[in-house]
């Protein structure tokens, strides 16, 4: 069914009228209303909606059926019937109908959350997934698609042996080099995270720059950028780990091939002083959250894809630069003299200048805080609404769709899981070059 087609049978005067009388909760009006209309595939549809409304599904069924007999392209038809049967647990033949609806319009993204429901209900969980991915990933506003995606990957990871995760990579150039810039005052995390960066970074020239006494994160970036030899800087807090080994020799493809800047978690907007001020569809990245009071392994996801473009502001959890773009566009460190607010003013500027920046939540970050916002925060949180003329609006919804699980290996199986689903969504290849993680599961 193409957009055209789909469009001239939604905006008919009958389905239009009809509908109109349904938003009011005037149900007995429409059955009169339809009850005089004549024959078509559109007045049986109308039918059918009225008797799903009214839960009888089995008179639903019949008329749906009559009008997909008169119009069988009619996706809307299609997926209002899996619709009835489902709601009367016929699920393999709501999910027959749910198909035939996606044959007819691929893009539907309710007929693909919906098949992906019917299967899980037949114990389908890995062609389940699969339908809940495409849906969210159709439409990002569909929040359910979202939710039931992320806990179907999380309750397989939980339930089933341990998946066998193959993967193919292809070959990473080593001739790149790194300044990788931590700023802490903890004895242990420093020494902690230090040797997370050595272990991950053994194959590639690099230095590790500590600062111990920085008076703000922006004068202590600032100072590192100006005197930094790796090509490459990693900016990182000091209170994460990363669950992805491969993770220097992907930095370094993305900031050589797509990207100047890249982080784990942003958004494609600027309208406050935090990143999900902007709200969905706008938000991007992963990110699990683990330590402190949290024994378990939180993994939180913005968005289905690995890497996303055009983002505006970077959460400054962990950032990596071009060299000559921290040299271009230092941070602020006047206005934003303490540790907070320097990260959005920095990467907004950046994006503003014209360079290319993104996230790659596939890095697999792990981040002990979920953030503080005390009067410190609210201060240079003024500061930065008012340097960039943001703040007026009130923030919009967002939220992380998130799930629990119970250790790093879970974690790293769950993002394996998710990365599948996006490179068999997305292609031969993901946007690194790499063939895409093949799942098998016991």
């Amino acid at each position: 069914m193409s957009d055209t087609t789909r469009s001239s049978f939604e905006s008919s005067p009958l389905i239009r009228e009809i509908r109109e009388l349904l938003g009011r909760g005037a149900v007995t009006d429409a059955e009169t209303r339809l009850r005089n209309a004549p024959e078509s595939a559109e007045r049986w549809y109308l039918c059918g909606i009225v008797a799903n409304r009214k839960r009888d599904h089995h008179q639903a069924a019949v008329a749906l059926r009559r009008a997909i007999e008169l119009r069988p392209d009619a996706a809307l038809s299609w997926l209002a019937l899996g619709t009835s049967l489902a709601r009367s647990n016929a699920w393999r033949e709501a999910a027959d109908a749910y198909r035939a609806a996606i044959e007819r319009d691929p893009g539907m993204a309710d007929a693909h959350l919906n098949l992906g429901i019917a299967l899980k209900r037949l114990g389908e969980s890995l062609s389940a997934m699969r339908s809940l991915y495409t849906a969210w990933s159709r439409d990002p506003m569909l929040f359910d698609a979202a939710r039931q995606c992320v806990a179907t990957i999380a309750e397989h990871v939980r339930t089933c042996d341990s998946p066998e995760v193959k993967t193919s990579h292809a070959a990473f150039s080593r001739a790149h080099s790194f300044t990788i810039v931590i700023c802490s005052i903890d004895d242990r995390k420093c020494a902690r995270v230090v040797a997370l960066y050595r272990r991950l970074f053994a194959d590639f020239p690099h230095e590790l720059v500590v600062v111990r006494d920085a008076r703000s994160l922006a004068s202590a970036y600032n100072a590192a950028a100006g005197n930094a030899r790796g090509e490459l800087v990693l900016l990182s807090h000091d209170d994460i780990e990363i669950l992805e080994d491969d993770f220097a020799a992907r930095i370094a493809w993305l900031l050589s091939n797509e990207l100047d800047v890249v982080g784990v978690i942003g958004s494609t907007r600027l309208d406050g002083p935090v990143i999900g001020w902007s709200g969905h569809p706008n938000l991007r990245g992963w990110i699990t959250h683990h330590g402190g009071k949290e024994s378990c392994w939180e993994v939180d996801l913005l968005d289905p894809q690995p890497v996303s473009r055009g983002v505006v502001a970077l959460d400054g959890v962990l950032i990596g630069a071009r060299r000559d773009v921290l040299r271009a566009l230092p941070f602020d460190a006047a206005t934003f003299d303490g540790f907070h607010l320097y990260d959005l003013d920095w990467s907004y500027r950046v994006s503003q200048a014209g360079f290319r920046m993104g996230v790659a939540g596939d890095l697999l970050v792990v981040h002990q805080s979920r953030g503080t916002y005390g009067d410190a925060w609210e201060r240079y949180a003024r500061r930065f609404c008012a340097k960039h003329g943001v703040g007026h609006e009130r923030a919009r919804m967002s939220s992380f769709f998130g799930a629990t699980l119970d250790s790093a290996a879970h974690a790293r199986a769950f993002f394996d899981v998710l990365r599948a689903l996006a490179g068999s969504a997305g292609g031969s290849t993901d946007r690194c070059g790499r063939r895409p993680i093949h799942v098998e599961f016991g």
